[in-house]
C-alpha cells in the first residue's frame, strides 16, 4: 500500500514537471509562428505550475517584447529582472542575452517618448546603455549589442545637446524679456523726464512772458507818469508865463 502511494506521488511530480515543460514547448511553437499573444498564454500556464521556471520567465519576457506595445515592454522588463535576480545562472552567454534583450526593451520604451523627448526618453536610453555595456562585458563579440550601444549613446548625446540649446534659447529669451522690460522702464523714465522738462520750459516761458508783460506794463506806466509830469510841468510853465505877461501888461498900463 505504501509503495502504491509513493509511486503515485512520484508519477504526480513527474507529470507536473512534464506538464510545465509541455506548456513551455507549446509556447515556443506559438512563438516560432509569431503568435506572441498565444505564446504568452502558454508561458504563463507554465509559470502557474512553477513560478520560478527560468526558461518560462525568459520566454514570457520575449513574447511580451515582441508584441510591440508600451505596456508589454514594461512586462518584458519585469520578467527579465526576475531572471537576472537569480544568482545560480552559470551560463554567461544566457545572462548576456537577457541583458541585451532588456536593453532593447528599455530602448523601445525610450523611443515611445521620442516625440516629446521628456525625462522618460532620457532615462530609457540611459538604462539601455547600461544593459548593453553589461552584455558586452559578458560577450564582447556581440556586434548587435555594440551597434545598439553606439546608437543609444548617440541619441543620448544628441538629446543632451538639444536640451542645452533649448535651455540656452530659453535663457536668452528670459534675458531678452528682462532687457525689454528694462528698456521699457528706461523709455518711460526718459519720456517722463522729457515731459517734465517740457512742462518746466513751458512754465519758464510763460513766466518769462508774464515778466515781460509786467515790465512792458511798468514801462508804459512810467512813460505815462513821465508824460503827465511833463504835461504838468509844461502847464505850470505856461501858466507862469501867462501870469508874468499879465503882470507886465498891468505895469505898462499904470497911470503915473
Amino acid at each position: 500500500m505504501k509503495r502504491i502511494i509513493y509511486l503515485t506521488l512520484i508519477l504526480f511530480v513527474l507529470s507536473s514537471c512534464d506538464k510545465e515543460k509541455n506548456y513551455l514547448r507549446d509556447g515556443n511553437k506559438e512563438f516560432k509562428d509569431k503568435q506572441y499573444s498565444e505564446a504568452e498564454t502558454y508561458y504563463r500556464k507554465a509559470l502557474a505550475i512553477d513560478s520560478i521556471y527560468e526558461k518560462a520567465q525568459y520566454n514570457l519576457a520575449n513574447s511580451n517584447y515582441k508584441q510591440n506595445k508600451e505596456s508589454q515592454y514594461g512586462n518584458a522588463i519585469m520578467y527579465y529582472n526576475k531572471v537576472l535576480a537569480k544568482d545560480s545562472i552559470a551560463d554567461t552567454n544566457f545572462v548576456a542575452n537577457v541583458l541585451y534583450n532588456r536593453g532593447n526593451a528599455n530602448f523601445k520604451l525610450a523611443l515611445m517618448d521620442s516625440a516629446s523627448k521628456s525625462e522618460k526618453y532620457n532615462n530609457g536610453l540611459k538604462k539601455a546603455v547600461e544593459d548593453y555595456k553589461k552584455s558586452l562585458k559578458l560577450n564582447v563579440k556581440d556586434s548587435s549589442a555594440r551597434y545598439n550601444l553606439a546608437l543609444a549613446m548617440h541619441l543620448l548625446k544628441q538629446n543632451k545637446n538639444n536640451n542645452q540649446n533649448k535651455n540656452k534659447q530659453k535663457q536668452d529669451q528670459q534675458n531678452q524679456q528682462k532687457q525689454n522690460q528694462k528698456d521699457k522702464k528706461d523709455n518711460q523714465k526718459n519720456n517722463q523726464q522729457n515731459q517734465n522738462q517740457q512742462n518746466k520750459d513751458k512754465n519758464d516761458k510763460s513766466n518769462k512772458g508774464q515778466d515781460q508783460l509786467k515790465n512792458q506794463k511798468q514801462q508804459d506806466n512810467n512813460r505815462m507818469l513821465e508824460a503827465l509830469k511833463n504835461n504838468e510841468k509844461n502847464t505850470l510853465e505856461r501858466l507862469r508865463k501867462e501870469k508874468d505877461n499879465n503882470a507886465k501888461q498891468n505895469r505898462n498900463a499904470k497911470d503915473w
